[in-house]
């Protein structure tokens, strides 16, 4: 008892520090694209005994994403995101600002939001060919050639939309499948990510996988074509498309999936294969990269990392197993000895006309044959 005991506190100490481990991964922070209907999730994903108490309520913030909130508004951060030389057919460069500070409301992560115009160079004064350094005076050209140029791919810059998505901090564990996150350089990916748009004009991220192979040599990954223009808030409620993905599995090389959407310049509907080379796997990281914008394929255990990490290895050494082994069968020869004897002990005790009843006599306790055999097997 005292070393089963002792085994037992140190494999209970153990599970306790790997399961922290577990719970500092999943708690890591992440930027998702909120006040957004993720169309791949249900409205209400509660059960009815949540739903009858009234908890757990859609669209709450819990306990976890406002304390991580409440300890990032008190870092004053900014975060830019900014496309670098001039996309293609268009005579402007596209920018997305994230801004922690509400002025008199204070540093509110649960606020945090882009701003919605974007055009360069924004006017300042009267002067309206000086740049200016602040992202918060710019204001979208939404003349017919710039919607009819951008309207192209999974965009149509046409469509009405709310307008009420805005980035937010979350936790790994709550992201799901179809959400949008936004990742930026040296962070790590949190999901299986189908890459959307990055700051490169070409699409081209690099991310370096060496948690999942070993290697540290940076891999590049291309933003799916159709969506390489998606750079704020507004272009992902304006987009509109369907990827059909395979289902996971844990080679870390292969990945087959489809993007269709209808292209708003020729209004017909176009495939476009997703690859590999469009993945970014969980626990890789991104570097050289300011922002990459991606779609969330695979979490948790359907991310090819965890696919490949197989059940946690036992610590047992091979003579613990040899006695493990050698107390089972043990117990099974004793336990069938002691039914061999029960049933020969019942057997023998229901005879009659033998010298038992001289020379046994008041030794049963009890006038049963079957209780006499019970009686045999617990004793031996």
């Amino acid at each position: 008892m005292f070393i089963l005991t002792v085994t037992a506190i140190k494999d209970a100490v153990e599970d306790y520090r790997r399961a922290m481990l577990d719970e500092e991964v999943n708690t890591s922070a992440a930027t998702k694209l909120g006040n957004w209907r993720n169309v791949n999730q249900p409205r209400d994903p509660r059960n009815w005994l949540e739903k009858l108490f009234g908890l757990n309520s859609p669209g709450r913030i819990t306990k976890g994403v406002r304390k991580l909130r409440d300890r990032e508004a008190s870092t004053n951060s900014r975060v830019e995101l900014q496309r670098t030389g001039n996309l293609v057919s268009e005579s402007v460069a596209d920018f997305s600002s994230l801004s922690l500070d509400r002025g008199d409301r204070g540093n509110q992560l649960e606020d945090i939001q882009s701003i919605d115009s974007h055009s360069y160079p924004p006017i300042v004064g009267n002067n309206p060919t000086q740049p200016s350094t602040s992202s918060s005076n710019l204001v979208r050209n939404t003349s017919s050639a710039t919607l009819a140029a951008s309207s192209s791919g999974v965009l149509d810059q046409s469509k009405q939309i709310s307008d009420s998505a805005r980035w937010e901090r979350t936790l790994w564990k709550k992201l799901e499948v179809g959400d949008v996150v936004l990742l930026r350089d040296n962070e790590q990916v949190p999901a299986d990510i189908v890459v959307l748009s990055t700051s490169d004009p070409d699409g081209v991220c690099y991310l370096e996988t060496k948690n999942l192979d070993g290697e540290t040599n940076l891999k590049p990954r291309r933003a799916v074509n159709a969506t390489s223009r998606v750079l704020t808030e507004g272009d992902i409620e304006r987009s509109a498309f369907v990827l059909d993905s395979e289902p996971p599995h844990p080679n870390l090389y292969l990945y087959n999936g489809v993007l269709r959407f209808q292209d708003q310049t020729s209004n017909q509907l176009k495939d476009e294969p997703v690859t590999i080379n469009e993945i970014l796997l969980r626990g890789c990281s991104i570097r050289n990269t300011a922002w990459v914008i991606g779609l969330v394929v695979f979490t948790g255990k359907d991310t090819k990392i965890m696919l490949n990490g197989g059940d946690t290895p036992s610590k047992q050494s091979k003579i613990e197993k040899e006695t493990n082994f050698n107390v089972v069968v043990n117990f099974v020869v004793l336990l069938a000895m002691c039914t061999v004897s029960a049933v020969l002990n019942g057997v023998f005790d229901s005879r009659t006309g033998t010298s038992a009843a001289l020379f046994e006599e008041g030794s049963d306790p009890s006038s049963s044959n079957v209780l006499n055999a019970m009686v045999t097997f617990a004793y031996v």
